[in-house]
This record gives structure tokens, sequence and C-alpha cells, in this order.
């Protein structure tokens, strides 16, 4: 974990979360899950084929050629051509109208790549990177495959910032705990699923709005998309006012694997605010230009394990602290 670091400024861009993982591993299908659970939110998703998106006929507003509207406000777009070309014209043509950005990398690409991608000058002045999510097809047998498709899966593994461990009920116990053995890394932040259902805090911001926003979101009711029945936890904490930026430093670099995703906003010493996240597998930042009421607020959400949040609410309980 990297320290604390400040970031190009800027509120106006456009979150961007890239899905990646093996052919078949169900990337399409949590990107169907993220569009019927977006509450509220306008999702632009960019995938390589219209055809697998299980898109209700009677939303469409409008279809133009690689590009597909929607009445609730979500945007599909396929990925044609070169890359950065397709992000800066679907960013150009929606992006003011969106929330959020999901990209789905195919089957037997490196996410990597698209992480670079966003990184381009012209595309970060626009964009920022959020995250990215790799799927792990449990009842898959790695071993089977090639060794170029397994230092390809590898490195989808290895570029995540979160690892789905999906289809994690056809297979039984001790074939995913070889799974996990043989190639998680050990500290990748993981958990399992069935049928991609992963809850949308793990990806966008609590409300449907660019500025970071604590305040409850309306819980789903489908029972195996709730933070609970993934055996997870989520912890808020809010403060009045400035924190102890020693004990934030190493709250973030110690934070156990255990805490698999992680954002909030920090009011600084010097009257800068910044929000914060794990990303890409390293903690990003970046200063809020907009009004803020001077609070500071985290929200955490990872595996259901005492002893770690035991250690997390004393952390929080000393960024209050200024005696030392």
């Amino acid at each position: 974990m990297s320290e604390l670091h400040q970031s190009i400024p800027g509120l106006e861009k456009l979150g961007v979360t890239v899905v990646a993982g093996f052919l078949g591993a169900g990337k399409t299908t949590l990107v169907n899950h993220l569009l019927e659970h977006a509450n509220g939110r306008r999702l632009g998703v960019m995938v390589n084929d219209f055809g697998a998106l299980n898109i209700d006929q009677a939303l469409i507003n409008e279809r133009r050629d690689d590009l597909i509207t929607l009445s609730n406000g979500c945007v599909c777009c396929s990925l044609q051509g070169e890359l950065s070309s397709s992000i800066e014209s679907l960013i150009a043509r929606k992006g003011p109208q969106l929330d959020h950005l999901l990209i789905e990398c195919s089957g037997v690409s490196d996410p990597e790549r698209v992480v670079n991608v966003l990184c381009y000058p012209r595309i970060r002045n626009k964009a920022r990177l959020e995250g990215v999510i790799t799927l792990i097809d449990a009842a898959l047998d790695y071993d089977a495959l090639s060794s170029p498709l397994r230092h390809l899966v590898s490195s989808q593994i290895e570029n995540a910032d979160l690892v789905m461990i999906n289809k994690s009920d056809l297979v039984d116990e001790p074939i995913i705990e070889r799974l996990e053995q043989s190639l998680l890394l050990p500290d990748s932040r993981h958990l399992r699923t069935t049928q991609a259902a992963l809850p949308a805090d793990f990806v966008f911001w609590p409300t449907p709005s660019r500025l970071p926003s604590f305040r409850p979101v309306k819980p789903n009711t489908h029972a195996s998309t709730k933070i609970e029945s993934l055996g997870l936890s989520t912890l808020s904490w809010q403060h009045e006012g400035i924190v102890n930026m020693d004990v934030l430093r190493t709250i973030l670099n110690d934070m156990p694997k255990q805490i698999l995703r992680f954002k909030g906003v920090v009011c600084l010493s010097d009257g800068r605010v910044l929000a914060l996240q794990r990303a890409a597998g390293r903690l990003t930042s970046w200063e809020l230009e907009l009004p803020t009421n001077n609070e500071s607020q985290f929200v955490f959400i990872g595996e259901d394990t005492p002893s770690v949040w035991e250690w997390l609410n004393l952390r929080l309980s000393e960024l209050t602290d200024f005696s030392g």
C-alpha cells in the first residue's frame, strides 16, 4: 500500500471501472447485474458485443450504430476500432450525462492495456480509473489451459483491485480453496459470488452523484446481492473537521487485506479536502474543488472478521486524537 498522495484535482472527471476475466467467467453477467441495480445512476457501458447484454427492448430510447441510449439514462456503446478513440468518443458524446463508466474487456485481453489507455493525458483529464474487477470461473480447470492463457489469467488477476470467484455454487469447497491457493496472490482482495451478484457499493459511490456522499442507498431486496449474504460487513465513519494525518497514513498503509473496498473524504489542516479510494490495487486521491460541509467521512466494505473490524475501529478512534 502506497502512502497518501495528491492526484490531479478535479471532480468533473468520469469515474471508470474496468471489468476483466477469462472467457465465460461472468463479465457480461456482472455488467447486466450492475445495469439492473444502477438505482438511478446513469451508467455508460462499453462492450465488444451488444448481443450479450440483456437489454429490455422497451427501455431503448435510441439505437444509433455503435450506441444504444436507454430510458433510464444509461448508455451502451460497442468497442470498435482503437480503444482510446472509442473512450474519447463516448465521453465527448455522453460524458456530461453519465455518473460512471463500465468497460468490459474481452475474455482474452489484459486489463493492463485499458488501464494504460486511461492514463493517456487526453483521457485522464476527463476520466478517472476507480477500479479493476477481475472475475474467475470457479468451475474452470485453469491447469488445463495452455501456458500463454495461464499467463493471461495471472495478469488479469495481478491487475485487479478486486477478484470475484464466480460460480462458487457449482463446485465444492476444496476446489475453491485450491483455486484460491493456486491463482490468487497473497494480498489479493477477493470474494466468492454466484451469478456475478456483486453489491453495487463495490463499484459506485453510495449515491448517484459525482460528489462522494454517504447517505444510505435504498437497499436491494434481492438477498443474493446484499453485502451480508456474501459474508461481508460494512463500516461508516464521519467526523466534523480535520483528522490526524499521521494516523490516517498508518491506517492506509497497514489496512488488512480483508478490507476489500474503501472510499472516503478527508479534511486537511491546510484547508484542502481530498477524496480517497483503493483503486486498481493502489491508493489514489484527488482534491475536491466543490464546497464541502467540512466533514471527514469513510466507508469500508470487507470480510466479516471481528478482529479486523476491532483493529479498524481502534485506529479510527485515534484519527481525532492530536495529543501526540
